[in-house]
């Protein structure tokens, strides 16, 4: 324990120490080394660290139980981007499933370059945990436990981060691509794949927990 413990302070460390070098403006950027890519992204929000308790409890919660549901909040408008080359390498979700006894998802896809397929029925499995801290800061982590024919390994993980006047969503993902895939995606390629989508994914959370709060404090829910 006090080991993992030890591990969870280095890396909060390292990560508050990333985000307050960049803290001036919310963004988004890409670090690459050893054929791993990092992407850094956080935005400003000015609500409650209890409302966005709730709404992260949601995102898990529709993660879990039907990701579909996803896609009309947190992922609102995050599929296919209007400039085609930014489109070349996409994953078509064709099933996911959660294994309730040990939390375990599993994530069935194709896998398309330039809209043809090269590879079918990819299986993503790994899992989602919420850690809650004594000063009301929050990590989610996901893990992906199995490589594939797309992913060598991955990681990723939200943060909530508070601050004097509201709090930080932050988001850290660390992804490094098989064999094929580390030869065709560049860092400019995978820039245009993820940043704009951790972007988005960071505003419509920041969306969604500015209008609760907004809504609690005129007694709406």
């Amino acid at each position: 324990m006090r080991l993992s413990f030890t591990r969870i302070i280095v890396s909060v460390s390292l990560l508050l120490a990333t985000v307050f070098a960049f803290a001036a403006n919310d963004t988004t950027f890409t670090k690459y080394k050893s054929q791993e890519f990092v992407t850094y992204g956080f935005v400003r929000v000015n609500s409650s660290l209890t409302t966005a308790d709730a709404v992260v409890d949601d995102l898990i919660a529709d993660f879990r139980g039907d990701p579909e549901l996803l896609f009309e909040w947190a992922l609102k408008g995050l599929g296919r981007q209007e400039e085609a080359k930014k489109n070349e390498l996409v994953l078509a979700l064709k099933e996911t499933t959660l294994d309730k006894m040990t939390g375990v998802f599993r994530i069935l896809s194709d896998v398309m370059i330039a809209d043809k397929v090269v590879a079918r029925d990819i299986v993503i499995e790994g899992d989602m945990i919420k850690t809650k801290n004594a000063d009301g800061s929050l990590n989610v982590k996901i893990s992906i436990h199995k490589s594939n024919f797309l992913i060598k390994k991955a990681h990723g993980t939200f943060f909530v981060l508070p601050q004097k006047v509201g709090f930080l969503y932050v988001m850290r993902v660390n992804v490094t691509f098989n064999w094929f895939f580390n030869l065709f995606i560049t860092q400019r390629r995978y820039a245009d794949l993820i940043e704009w989508r951790i972007t988005g994914f960071l505003n419509n959370m920041k969306q969604e927990t500015e209008r609760r709060l907004l809504f609690e404090n005129k007694g709406i829910k």
